[in-house]
């Protein structure tokens, strides 16, 4: 796993979900560390419940993991500002426009490095790209 040093992370949706099905040491280290705070984005809320959902997994499951990740982090909600500096971001790093909302949630909002698996974030600064077996 890339080293992670850093005090304040942003989590992307994807380092959550490997985190709560398959519990792997690269995801198990960033969401368990200590002495860090953790940040998510309301839309990772949504990508959470969703990818439950569509495994099968039980409303219940889903809402326990929503609870824990509400639980461990501080929820980035939309505003106004995010939606626009997610056009921004949309155009200059070629993002889809979901993964523009939580890139801009987390340059917009924190200062916390974006940890992601998402290759899509390959160019994006402040970000942390890990590979996940």
């Amino acid at each position: 796993m890339t080293n992670i040093i850093d005090s304040e992370l942003f989590l992307d949706s994807c380092i959550w979900i490997e985190y709560f099905l398959n519990k792997t040491k690269e995801t198990k280290e960033i969401v368990e560390r200590e002495r860090s705070i953790i940040f998510t984005s309301i839309i990772s809320i949504h990508e959470i419940f969703k990818k439950f959902l569509k495994l099968n997994k039980t409303e219940k499951e889903a809402l326990e993991a929503i609870k824990f990740v509400e639980d461990n982090s501080i929820i980035i909600y939309l505003d106004k500002e995010i939606a626009l500096n997610a056009v921004i971001a949309y155009k200059k790093y070629k993002l889809h426009t979901i993964d523009s909302l939580i890139y801009s949630s987390a340059t917009t909002k924190t200062k916390a490095v974006f940890v992601t698996a998402d290759k899509d974030f390959h160019k994006t600064p402040n970000t942390k790209l890990i590979e996940i077996k």
